[in-house]
This record gives C-alpha cells, structure tokens and sequence, in this order.
C-alpha cells in the first residue's frame, strides 16, 4: 500500500495518495477544487462586462421585444435591466404600438413560442385591457384557451366558436369553460344559467357545475340569473419603504397593511396580524361602499396555511374572533412569541387598472386593495358561514414583496353579516 503523503495547503491536515499528489500538485481534493472555484471566480471578475441590450433604442416596442426575450446566462455578461418597468412601458404605449405587439405576439405563435407570446397577450391584456381580438383568433386558431384571462374581451365570433366547441372538445372543456367565464357577456349569463337549470349531459363529468366556472372570472349568477361581480373594479396597489416599524409607529395612509396586534389567535396562542386597517372616510376607498369609520381584517398567518379563518367585524375598527371558525385537522407547532416585522406599507393614491395585480407570474406588484385578485392555484371566494352567500373579496397581501416570504393572503367581506375571511395560497 502506498504512503500516504500530507496535504501541502498551509492548516489542511488532510493526506493523499502520491497519485493524487501528482494529479493536483500536492494538495487534497477539497483543496484542489477550492482553488479551482477560487480560480474560476477571479477569472470571472476580471473579464465580467455589462452589457446593455437596449443600448441605442428608444421605440418601446422594440425594448420590450427584447424584455420578452429569453436570454441565455453567461457568466461573463452582466446584462444591465433597462431603467424602467415593462409594465411602465406598457401603461405608455399608444394604440398603434399595442397592436404592433399584438401582431409580433402572432409571429411568435407562428414559429411556436407560446410562452412568449402569452406573455405579451398577457400584458397587453392587464396592464393596458387592450382589446387583442387578432391575437385571440390566432390563439384560439392553435387551440389554446388558456390563460382564460385573455378572453376577457372577446367578440361575438370568438365567444360562438367557444360555445361550439365546449360541447365537442372534452379534453380542453376545463379551459373553454373558464375562457367563457372570462367573455362573461349577456350570452354567456344567459347560457350559464341555461346550465344551471338543466346541465348538460357533459357537466356530470366535470368537477363543478359549469356556471361555478364563472368564479374565475370574478363573478356569480344570482338567484335572479343576473350577474353578481365578486370583486371591486377599483384597485390601489401598496408601496412598500422597507423600513421596519417599531411596536408604537404607526403610519398616515387610507389603508394599511400587516400590522401586528394584540388580540392572540384561539388555536395557536400566537399574536394576531391585522392585514388591512381601512379608513373608510377615505375617499380612495369609497368604493366599498361602508358607511363606518374603520374596517380591520385580521387573520393569524400561521394557523391561515391550513384553512380559511373568519372574524366579525364591526365598523368602527374593533373585531372579535368567529365562532364559525373550525379548526383544522392539522396544524404545525409555532412560537406564539414570533410576531410578524411590521414594515412601512402604504396605499397608493394612484387608481390603477382593474386587473394589473390579477395575474401573479406578471411583474406587477399583487398586493392591493380592489380589483380582481391573482389566484395562485384556482378560485377560493368563501361563502359566508352566517347566510352562505358569497363574500367579497377586497384586497391580497403578496408576502414575496411585502415581507421577503411566500405566497398570497386573500380578504373577503360580507357586508350584510359584518364577517370577514381571510384564505391563503402559495405555489
């Protein structure tokens, strides 16, 4: 057997092989491909440039062809981002521009790039709710319904090729359903009804009634068969300073965000978190329609994970614990001590479009007050637990933006029982 020799590395003790000696010049494994990370990363830092894509162009539509381009890393470039969003782009581009994405959003679908051209469609769709119909016919051309969403402002002529085919095309039934929900015009009412009251003979297939499709889009049938829409319109997002509150800080804004409180969650012990503290009196939240002066919508964050948790509210900002509230069969232990960092959230005065936070894999920040929310796994509007009807939803808290965490926080009211819901989803 032979001798082993000492690792040459000035504090290794290590010994090797001669073999391995004469492999690595002396030193131990470990240490030769320390040296060789050590090499690696010098070299990269000594050759390393910036590069500007955008270098030169000033049409946005061409920067944002590149934004949507998939890049492949080298380790050697360092690709600069441009100075504004996309979805700033997109907010300011004209309504030739929209349609010159449009039609590069048809070409990419030529060549099979879905995934790039849904992008687009997407971000025409909810950051600017441009009406996309050349781009639906191409989609729908191909056979592709999903995302739903981009239906959302489909024709007569998309809308009766969806309704021909749901009936004959079993295997995408799920997606046409859902991109119907989203045309969500007179005749899809009346046909969800229609289904309501006799189904299909295709529905006992499905896992829900057909007309419970509609949640997806935001909206219900009444019990009149009239449209009920499950979400506000308006929509404010939240700002985020990244500055830590102390316990007694408190901060001016018509609403705000994950503030800690006193009151302690039944199930855990833990303290409870106040998702939104609302001022009604605020003009930017009128839309609610509350006639009090405070709404608080508290939830416990760690016990939320596994299941819908309801409070009753009263609108002077004071709440109280549910007895509707059940526990879950399972719940995680924690640390009733651990309490939430209260960051500096505030409510935008900017009215933003009704859909710009509904789509969670977009850039736009999710958390907000109003408008559709971003379902990261499918629809979940909770009934009441008092009248069973289905509750508002009135803002998300994305925890990825707002507290360097995972997943989304979803807040529902019913405004006739005074109770409040919160669930929670994550991917």
């Amino acid at each position: 057997m032979s001798e082993r020799l000492p690792c040459q590395t000035p504090g290794c003790s290590a010994t090797i092989l001669p073999t391995t000696a004469l492999k690595t010049g002396g030193i131990c494994m470990p240490c030769h491909q320390k040296k060789l990370a050590l090499e690696k990363e010098t070299y990269i830092l000594q050759n390393r440039k910036d590069v500007d894509r955008y270098a030169g162009i000033i049409d946005p539509v061409e920067i944002l062809k590149i934004m949507h381009t998939p890049r492949k890393y080298n380790l050697l470039e360092n690709d600069l981002p441009y100075h504004r969003s996309a979805q700033e782009l997109y907010h300011q581009l004209t309504e030739a521009e929209r349609k010159r994405l449009e039609s590069y959003a048809i070409t990419l679908m030529d060549r099979g790039d879905f995934d790039q051209a849904e992008t687009i469609l997407l971000s025409l769709v909810c950051f600017t709710d441009s009406w996309i119909e050349q781009g639906l016919h191409a989609f729908i051309h191909k056979g592709k319904y999903d995302p739903g969403i981009l239906y959302k402002k489909a024709g007569p002529a998309i809308r009766d090729e969806l309704i021909h085919r749901v009936g004959r095309d079993s295997a995408n039934r799920n997606h046409l359903l859902l991109a119907l929900a989203w045309v969500g015009d007179e005749v899809v009412i009346q046909l969800f009804a229609k289904w309501r009251q006799n189904p299909p003979q295709w529905a006992s297939k499905l896992g829900v009634p057909p007309e419970n499709y509609a949640h997806e889009a935001g909206w219900e049938l009444d019990q009149d068969g009239l449209k009920r829409l499950l979400f506000h319109p308006e929509s404010y997002h939240f700002k985020v300073s990244g500055e830590v509150l102390g316990r007694t800080e408190t901060i001016q804004s018509a609403v705000v965000a994950l503030q800690t409180d006193d009151q302690v969650c039944h199930w855990c012990g833990g303290k409870l978190v106040v998702l939104y503290d609302c001022n009604l009196q605020d003009p930017l939240v009128y839309f609610m329609k509350l006639p009090g002066q405070q709404l608080r919508i508290a939830d416990c964050m760690r016990c939320n994970c596994y299941g819908t948790m309801y409070m009753k509210v009263e609108l002077d900002g004071s709440y109280s614990w549910s007895e509707y509230n059940i526990v879950p069969d399972f719940l995680s232990e924690t640390d009733p001590a651990e309490e939430l960092t209260s960051y500096a959230i505030r409510l935008s005065e900017r009215l933003r479009g009704t859909y710009e936070g509904s789509y969670w894999t977009l850039e736009a920040t999710s958390s907000q007050i109003g408008g559709h929310p971003a379902w990261i796994q499918e629809a979940a509007y909770p009934s009441c637990p008092c009248c069973l009807e289905t509750m508002m939803f009135i803002g998300q808290v994305d925890m990825e933006q707002a507290a360097d965490s995972e997943g989304i926080y979803y807040s529902f009211l019913c405004g006739a029982c005074l109770i409040s819901a919160v669930n929670y989803q994550q991917t």
